[in-house]
């Protein structure tokens, strides 16, 4: 099973590996564990290229997701990765006797190893995640027939991604989105920020949106 789900284009590879490093420095300057409330301007600048790249390339190259069911099957094929935490977490940390300081905390060397490779895999995860996302989006606005707005491929795919529940509009910028997508990522390699069950919904809340003029209607 891929690490990192599916493949992704070079340029939108490099930058989620870009953004992971810096997410990684400002996580470990903050101290391992604790919560991400923002962001060193680094990391919000390389959240933003990882965004851009991943709709210029869902926009130039769309996947071929037409619906909902078209990107579950895709994920499905592709794969999610297992969460790390738990006991392979405690067993890494017991084996461990060198440590590495990371804010106020002295983390295993082991552990803090596996948890920047993990970092990694779970932004190009994330970043592929996206990618099917903006992929659907951009299918269902040609099959709409309306414009191509990258600017709005961006917020309907992170709004969902990050609401896949709905209950606000799609279309609205939102001022938390590259901190909220830190935390998920940084948050699932600690298995307490599940994903299949976010994409699956996040699918589903795409495919039931209507286009209009190049806006979202519903």
């Amino acid at each position: 099973m891929p690490a990192a789900g599916g493949p992704l284009p070079v340029d939108v590879r490099v930058a989620a590996d870009d953004a992971a490093r810096s997410v990684g420095e400002a996580w470990r300057a903050a101290g391992w564990g604790a919560r991400i409330r923002g962001l060193p301007a680094t990391a919000t600048e390389a959240l933003e290229v990882l965004l851009d790249r991943i709709v210029r390339a869902a926009i130039a190259d769309p996947l071929p997701v037409h619906d909902a069911a078209a990107l579950i099957d895709r994920l499905e094929h592709d794969g999610h990765p297992a969460p790390f935490g738990g006991a392979l977490f405690l067993a890494l940390a017991a084996r461990s006797r060198r440590t590495l300081k990371l804010g106020r905390r002295a983390v295993p060397l082991a552990v803090a190893a596996k948890l920047g490779l993990d970092l990694v895999g779970s932004f190009r995860l994330g970043a592929y995640e996206l990618e099917l996302l903006a992929s659907l989006v951009v299918q269902r606005m040609r099959a709409a027939g309306v414009p191509v707005d990258p600017r709005l491929v961006q917020r309907v795919t992170v709004n969902a991604y990050l609401a896949p529940r709905g209950g606000q509009p799609l279309d609205a910028p939102r001022r938390s989105a590259l901190v909220q997508l830190a935390a998920m990522w940084v948050g699932r390699i600690l298995a307490i920020e599940p994903a299949r069950g976010r994409m699956h919904k996040a699918a589903i809340l795409v495919d039931g949106i209507r286009f209009v003029d190049g806006a979202v209607d519903g």
